[in-house]
């Protein structure tokens, strides 16, 4: 039987409960072996401020280390110097896990953009992709706005065959609505709490992130 590799990629800036809780549900509903954080050292679409991607990727260390499953945090993009492409992301781990089902996690509203992608169409020869619902983007809406092609290789998880790659696997999950730029707003205010695991929090206080007007 195919190994089942998640692969989580984002700025995690700063990792929050609605990360933590969409990891843990992708995990659980899919039977995964392992789902790995992939934080990224510089996106090609948002602008991280002030962060150091080594804060980001130790606050997502603290808040991962006690989950109940096999979890890692991959330093592969904050090790590289150029931009954090996933095709370039997917090519490694699909190397590194040869004969293994790969499957990319996005919420529907960054799923949305895919066509702006670096090589996006062959994204789908790497990886399987397990798009979540956003409040903000409806599968209903998102299908709209993607590319006519890649309407066919999407499936619910109920139908999907158990390709290798090539498959869009919509989930339906129940949302935590928070972001992170809520959260580095309210952190600017000195609250600690809002919607952040205990470590993280913890963290950003110690380090005094975010405190920046």
């Amino acid at each position: 039987m195919l190994k089942k590799i998640g692969l989580f990629g984002g700025t995690f800036n700063p990792i929050h409960i609605g990360h933590v809780k969409l990891a843990e549900d992708v995990y659980k509903s899919f039977s995964l072996d392992k789902l790995i954080f992939i934080p990224s050292k510089i996106p090609p679409h948002k602008n991280l401020g002030s962060t150091k991607a080594k804060d980001r990727f130790n606050m997502v260390v603290s808040a991962v280390e006690n989950l109940s499953g096999c979890f890692e945090v991959s330093d592969y993009e904050i090790s590289q110097k150029s931009i954090s492409y996933t095709h370039k992301t997917l090519i490694y781990y699909r190397k590194k896990y040869e004969h293994a089902q790969l499957f990319f996690i996005a919420g529907s509203d960054i799923f949305a953009t895919i066509e702006t992608w670096n090589n996006w169409r062959e994204l789908f020869r790497l990886s399987n992709f397990i798009v979540v619902n956003r409040k903000e983007m409806p599968f209903s809406k998102m299908f709209l706005q993607i590319p006519k092609e890649l309407r066919k290789i999407i499936r619910h998880k109920d139908t999907f065959e158990g390709a290798k790659v090539g498959r869009i696997i919509l989930h339906t999950m129940a949302e935590i609505n928070i972001s992170s730029t809520e959260i580095r707003e309210n952190l600017q205010k000195k609250n600690f709490e809002y919607f952040l695991p205990e470590e993280v929090s913890n963290y950003i206080e110690n380090k005094k992130l975010y405190m920046e007007v």
